[in-house]
């Protein structure tokens, strides 16, 4: 959950991203039933621990990060999908308990448009590296 931790704090740190969706709609984990919208929910989707033969007190962790955005309208989406990748694309943030913490660009899901609700929907992966005490 560490690289959930990350891009977290990228978002909610770029006012560019807030300006679009408030802090408090930027939640790691599933959304509650209700949530108000535009909404960004985060979570895992991986995890990789690197197996060196010699290990020391820290190890190299990969984590792949989903962000799902949750909005009114397809443009809206679309906006904040971008303002997403731009705040958190190739970053390297300062995390307490975490060292050496990159951010890069993964795949980028589809459209997705739930019929029932008039939802809008879109994803953005990321892979976020750091180095976590053993």
């Amino acid at each position: 959950m560490n690289g959930v931790i990350a891009v977290r704090s990228l978002l909610v740190g770029d006012l560019r991203v807030t300006g679009l969706v408030p802090e408090a709609r930027i939640a790691a984990g599933t959304l509650p039933q209700g949530t108000s919208l535009p909404a960004i929910a985060l979570m895992r989707i991986s995890s990789v621990d690197r197996n060196v033969p010699s290990p020391g007190p820290k190890r190299r962790v990969t984590e792949r990060v989903q962000v799902t955005v949750l909005a009114r309208a397809y443009a809206e989406a679309k906006a904040i999908i971008a303002a997403i990748r731009a705040a958190a694309a190739d970053q390297m943030p300062v995390i307490d308990g975490l060292s050496e913490v990159t951010v890069h660009t993964d795949s980028a899901g589809p459209d997705f448009l739930d019929d029932e609700t008039g939802i809008h929907m879109q994803t953005q992966d990321f892979r976020v590296s750091f180095n976590e005490a053993r």
